[in-house]
């Protein structure tokens, strides 16, 4: 299945016509048409550049929400008779009604000081984000809590994540740097062209990382346990949303087993949930995991046991599935059996999110085998992809990765001599968008 480099590059270049990374844009203030103005109360408390445009400021601390939809500075004038440091400015609404109301400088201080307390230093002080003039703490705590967490899509998990989560993080240091990556991660992409977001990024990802394996080293306890799942559940983000990613880049096309460590990396929140098992009825996230365990349970034990009987028959031909298989006895039956059972799903955003989960159940004999770049365990992970791809509309960090990731495989199996093979790549293929040179028709 080798492919000279050559070969490989000319796949690359033919498919840069029509392959993108997705990225959110910047949009651009233009000039409205002309209409006449109708009566309006006037607001006095805006944004200076909401006033400036002529515009109605929705008054949205510390960036009214049509400020950061251009991605224009955001500034708002003192309330007279009192200090703007004294002033009020940011609120943090969960879904449970539950307000986090600060001063700028009490907000700030309190996440400095819970990034002091295993003795770092914070070394980023005072840098500003230059559309806001507000610290880049602010601004990425502030971006995860009102626009991060909207991208999760299981509303119980979501709820979580914007209330006892966020009380959790400001005794806990490496979750405080967590969330605050993947703040800065989410404008960074938003906004590629400001440098302060990638280096904030870059600075909160180091310090989440160091700081969680420290916590590792000690042992779960019904003190630290929300706040290592929660980490936890955030620490892969950063491996699926790589900057600029191309097909190139995959373990598959490279040869280099390490650019696989991506797909390892979700199972982590496996290894975590069986080390914090006794303590996981009292956690924060009790009730949420209760919701989504029994939806799979509903959805899985549902599914086949043993057997063919539902799979994808020339999937199940590839991988020597007869109907005395079972998991026991064939490393590719597992997921198998899991990809059969989220292909029966309706296309939703909930489901989008169950769908998602497939990478991180996956065992060590079949990342193996996807290390070595397996046949049969390619074209499962490719299907997998394959459904990602139709999802993003739910999913967009499907983009930065996993589209790629399915081009690659979809390079390295197009010249098999296998029919089944070729029959298999058709699904993945068209999914994600890749011409395949000899498309079955």
């Amino acid at each position: 299945m080798a492919m000279s480099q050559t070969v490989i590059s000319d796949q690359i270049r033919n498919i840069q016509k029509w392959q993108s990374v997705i990225r959110l844009p910047v949009e651009r203030a233009q000039s409205p048409p002309y209409h006449a103005r109708r009566p309006h109360k006037k607001s006095r408390s805006g944004c200076s550049t909401c006033k400036r445009r002529r515009v109605k400021c929705d008054e949205t601390k510390p960036i009214c929400r049509r400020c950061d939809k251009i991605g224009a500075s955001c500034v708002y004038s003192p309330v007279p008779g009192s200090s703007p440091e004294n002033n009020a400015l940011e609120k943090v609404k969960g879904p449970d009604r539950t307000a986090f109301a600060f001063s700028l400088n009490d907000l700030e201080s309190r996440i400095n000081s819970t990034l002091e307390l295993n003795g770092g230093i914070y070394s980023v002080d005072g840098v500003k984000d230059p559309k806001s003039a507000h610290p880049i703490t602010l601004v990425a705590f502030e971006h995860f809590i009102r626009s991060s967490t909207k991208t999760v899509c299981h509303p119980s998990i979501r709820h979580v994540m914007e209330s006892d989560m966020i009380r959790t993080a400001f005794q806990s240091p490496h979750l405080m740097y967590t969330i605050l990556g993947v703040g800065s991660l989410h404008l960074s992409r938003m906004r590629p062209q400001t440098q302060v977001y990638r280096l904030a990024e870059a600075y909160f990802w180091q310090q989440a990382i160091k700081a969680y394996q420290e916590a590792l080293l000690g042992r779960v306890t019904a003190q630290n346990v929300d706040a290592l799942i929660s980490t936890c559940m955030f620490m892969g983000i950063t491996s699926i949303c790589p900057d600029h990613f191309q097909p190139t880049d995959s373990w598959v096309l490279s040869g280099n087993p390490g650019a696989m460590n991506w797909l390892s990396l979700q199972s982590g929140l496996r290894c975590i949930l069986k080390l914090a098992g006794p303590y996981i009825p009292s956690s924060i996230w009790a009730s949420a995991f209760q919701q989504t365990h029994r939806e799979e349970v509903q959805l899985y034990d549902e599914a086949i046991l043993q057997g063919r009987e539902g799979l994808d028959p020339d999937l199940a031909d590839l991988c020597q599935v007869d109907d005395s298989t079972t998991a026991l006895t064939n490393p590719y039956y597992e997921p198998l059996r899991l990809l059969a059972a989220i292909f029966t799903l309706d296309r939703n955003p909930k489901n989008a999110a169950q769908c998602a989960t497939f990478m991180g159940r996956l065992e060590n004999k079949f990342l193996a085998l996807l290390r070595a770049r397996d046949v049969p365990a390619l074209l499962i992970l490719a299907h997998w992809m394959g459904l990602m791809c139709t999802l993003a509309e739910w999913q967009p960090w499907i983009e930065a990765r996993i589209r790629g990731e399915c081009t690659a495989i979809c390079i390295y199996l197009e010249y098999s001599t296998d029919p089944r093979v070729l029959r298999l790549l058709q699904f993945p293929a068209s999914a994600c968008g890749y011409p395949l040179v000899y498309p079955i028709i």
